[in-house]
């Protein structure tokens, strides 16, 4: 009786990466009308309809699922943590949040400024914080930046 152990490879995606991907793999769940993540069953015509499409239709925004399930638990057991860690400063999780936010759902800085009625350059701020903040605490995860600086 050996049981296949599924391990999580990290290095695959950059954390940005990671939650885009989550963010699109909630969103299929929620189109097919199954029992993940929350047990919504909206849009499944959509759903339909999208399936007779020939090809994928070009769009910057799409995001094609590369991911399993076990990695998109995977990546939910992460934003779970980070957002219920105590190592966390009171300081510093709103920016984790505001990074998290902006990548599962896709928003851009002008939509997260009118969303959370801060300014563009304040989220644009946060977000480079909340991203080097969770650089710094996990290792596991990289980032898509260069530095200017070395």
């Amino acid at each position: 009786m050996n049981s296949k152990i599924e391990i999580m490879e990290w290095s695959r995606f950059t954390f940005e990466e990671w939650l885009k991907q989550y963010g699109a793999w909630i969103s299929i769940n929620r189109m097919r009308g199954g029992h993940e993540p929350d047990q919504l069953e909206i849009n499944q015509i959509y759903w339909l309809a999208r399936e007779k499409e020939a090809k994928i239709r070009p769009n910057s925004k799409q995001v094609i699922i590369e991911i399993s399930d076990f990695e998109a638990l995977q990546v939910e057991k992460l934003i779970y943590d980070l957002k219920h860690s105590k190592t966390i400063c009171k300081f510093a999780k709103p920016a984790v949040n505001l990074f998290i936010e902006k990548w599962v759902c896709g928003l851009s800085l002008d939509q997260m400024a009118e969303r959370f009625k801060l300014s563009r350059s304040s989220i644009n701020s946060m977000l480079y914080a909340g991203e080097f903040y969770l650089a710094g605490h996990d290792k596991r995860l990289k980032l898509n930046k260069k530095f200017a600086f070395k």
